[in-house]
């Protein structure tokens, strides 16, 4: 009976086998070939063809080398059988969504241009621009930092939800910060775009009407948001203009004549730099529609590079975590699909986005860099009471997600919409302009008629709507992360970890996070906001962040437990607003500090459980409001302790324990630090690490904004 068992699993398995197809894709190919390996097929949208025919794995075996999209690889149609598309590990295929620039001449002080005839030919306008794989600026004034605005008057003329859906607005600002704008005709003033900062999100616009030597400008479109204005004091920036051209670096497109000027940065050869301009905006879409689930897809082994974004008509209106700009990989009814050992880098916008009803996707080991917005989205940050548009179950691990937010700095390293049971794990997530992990898309809390999120218009726009609704972004895990040197001081209020209206269950632990720099107030580890509920953030390490470790601005019944907060800038831990139940519990924490206000905000008047933590000043003594460590103990923590925690060489971030005589007394469980962050091999391990440079930057600009 064995016998016969074993028998017919092996004739199923051999089966199967048989079954199996390869075709292969290469560089040098033609779609009108085979696919067999001496008759190549040029593209993958014509190996995915392949699958209509087979019945088990499609294995599409991809050969090194360069190849430049013309169009995006779309899969809209359900797959007859899962498919695997792999390259060479050491030698990764090259899939390019942009065109070369080649033939530069010299212009002038010290300016090259080439002709690109794709803008005269195809009215193609390009918003972005690399040399050998790093990001040209747009020609921009002023070069560093930014001006600010004088003075703001709006008039609405189509009302909307929580703004104005159409408006014009004048801005008032110095007339000498506008001299370069003197002179331009009204085509050339017409193509200048200003980007306004705002606290944690910014607005783009195109001049509608400029005049510039009285100083006001016009711009049209969008309301400005209350929350957000464009206000007396306002920061900006005004690029894409030739008379700003004057850096090293800075590029500039002449629309009429199908130009591109740039002036090379030291050591840059134009004539044998690989210059390209991003043409697609796109690189894979996914599509299934309910009942028709696409799944079962690899990819592996692949490097994805340059993806255009452009701004909309009317500009980018202020919108937190870049939550509705495009991503260049996007899925819609998708079940395990996965990314393994790719890379995705030089966006204009997001690099991945797992949009409605995306299940049990992976993205594993994947090295996501240069990225125009934010890095990896899951779920939608529009409402629905469908619940089987939810995104559950899918897995962003051992992955490097670095420098984000070039063009649009409000985008996050990842983050969770109305998604559940997601994870994020040992990932390195740094050099962002904003939060490094974001979860959660309301504004309130459940079942309220106080609750705000987004919901999605019949004519494909998003606007705000104040609903009863249960927050779906339970049950996510954010855990051994490795988040630091965000913020860079342009933007505020942001959190390495940030939460969002209730998120039953969801749990950040285990995390190392550091090096938080806000522009202004917000500059935060720990960040539960807007109604976070349910949350517990515990055995997490969190230091040198500008505004502390920990920050609740509202929220119920949430777990702040077993974490090292220490050498915050302003503060060591914040708390913003009493409510009638219970805020938090705040127990068994050891908070080290050197300057700055121990707790800020009514923590002697909230609904707080918390003792047993422990308070070290290194140069005085922490402070509790007006009163004294003593005093604070009989009022709120009696069995808490100041001492030293004991750690090795904390100012040198060794939070390793020379003795556990000080965590005992409070109960201190400690936690590994050595699991923390991307795994495997060490070249994988040095790639995930910032450079000399970059680090000595962020410290510069510490200095400055600290300053302040």
């Amino acid at each position: 009976m064995k016998n016969l068992l074993f028998t017919a699993l092996f004739a199923g398995m051999t089966l199967c086998v048989s079954a199996q197809k390869t075709v292969y894709v290469s560089p040098t190919g033609n779609d009108a070939c085979t696919g067999e390996q001496h008759r190549p097929f040029k593209t993958l949208n014509r190996a995915f063809v392949e699958s209509e025919n087979n019945r088990d794995t499609l294995y599409i075996e991809v050969a090194s080398g360069d190849y430049f999209l013309e169009k995006s690889l779309e899969l809209s149609d359900r797959l007859n059988c899962p498919v695997v598309v792999r390259g060479d590990e050491k030698n990764k295929p090259r899939f390019l969504g942009g065109i070369k620039i080649q033939q530069w001449k010299k212009y002038r002080d010290g300016i090259y241009r080439a002709y690109v005839p794709e803008v005269k030919r195809y009215g193609y306008q390009f918003e972005q621009f690399f040399v050998n794989g790093v990001r040209a600026i747009q020609a921009r004034t002023p070069n560093k930092d930014w001006f600010y605005v004088k003075g703001y008057k709006e008039y609405p003329y189509v009302s909307g939800v929580r703004s104005a859906n159409y408006a014009t607005q004048k801005i008032m600002m110095d007339k000498q910060d506008l001299k370069s704008l003197s002179g331009l005709s009204a085509s050339e003033l017409a193509d200048i775009r200003f980007r306004f900062y705002h606290k944690w999100d910014i607005t783009q616009k195109e001049v509608a009407y400029a005049c510039p030597d009285s100083g006001f400008v016009y711009f049209h479109g969008g309301g400005m948001k209350p929350w957000n204005p464009i206000s007396e004091g306002a920061r900006y920036i005004m690029y894409g203009y030739k008379a700003a051209l004057d850096m090293p670096g800075e590029w500039y497109l002449d629309k009429s004549e199908g130009y591109v000027y740039y002036m090379p940065r030291t050591g840059e050869n134009l004539e044998t730099a690989e210059c390209i301009v991003p043409t697609l905006h796109q690189w894979i879409v996914v599509k299934g529609k309910s009942g028709a689930v696409l799944k079962d897809i690899r990819f592996e082994n692949l490097s994805f590079q340059y993806a255009a974004y452009s701004m909309p008509k009317f500009g980018d209106e202020p919108m937190q975590a870049a939550a509705t700009v495009e991503a260049a990989v996007e899925l819609e009814h998708a079940n395990n699909v996965n990314f393994v050992d790719c890379e995705m880098q030089h966006t204009g916008g997001c690099a991945i986005w797992l949009k409605a009803a995306c299940t049990n996707n992976t993205i594993e080991h994947c090295y996501i860099a240069d990225l125009g917005a934010g890095g990896i989205k899951i779920g939608s940050p529009w409402y629905t009471n469908d619940s089987t548009l939810i995104s559950r179950r899918n897995v962003v691990n051992n992955s490097i997600i670095t420098h984000a937010g070039s063009e649009l700095p409000c985008g996050v390293g990842v983050a969770i919409f109305h998604a559940s049971d997601n994870k994020v794990t040992h990932n390195e997530i740094s050099d962002l302009r904003y939060s490094g992990v974001s979860v959660g898309w309301v504004w309130g809390y459940n079942n309220s008629y106080e609750i705000w999120t987004n919901v999605l218009m019949k004519d494909g726009t998003v606007d705000f709507a104040q609903v009863r609704l249960v927050s779906p972004a339970v049950r996510n895990l954010v855990a051994y992360n490795h988040i630091h040197h965000i913020g860079w001081g342009e933007l505020s209020d942001m959190g390495a970890v940030y939460t969002l209206g209730e998120s039953h269950g969801t749990r950040i632990v285990n995390n190392i996070i550091h090096d938080v720099l806000s522009y202004d107030y917000g500059g935060w580890g720990l960040y539960t906001d807007e109604g976070s509920t349910g949350v517990e953030m515990s055995s997490n390490l969190v230091y040198r962040c500008k505004s502390g470790g920990f920050h609740q601005h509202y929220g119920k019944e949430n777990r702040i437990e077993n974490n090292i907060f220490a050498f915050g800038h302003y503060y060591q831990a914040q708390y913003t607003r009493v409510e009638d139940h219970l805020s938090f519990h705040f127990r068994h924490n050891i908070i080290l500090q050197d300057k700055g206000e121990t707790l800020a905000g009514p923590w002697e008047n909230g609904k707080i459980d918390m003792d047993y933590n422990l308070y070290w000043h290194l140069d005085g003594e922490p402070q509790f409001g007006k009163h004294s460590f003593e005093e604070w103990k009989k009022l709120k923590e009696k069995h808490s302790v100041m001492m030293s925690p004991g750690f090795k060489d904390a100012l040198n971030d060794d939070y390793s324990f020379a003795t556990l005589k000080a965590a005992r007394k409070i109960h201190f469980k400690p936690f590994d630090l050595s699991k923390v962050g991307v795994y495997g091999s060490a070249e994988w391990k040095e790639r995930a690490k910032m450079s000399a440079q970059q680090l000595d930057l962020f410290k510069e600009i510490a200095k400055v904004r600290l300053k302040k």
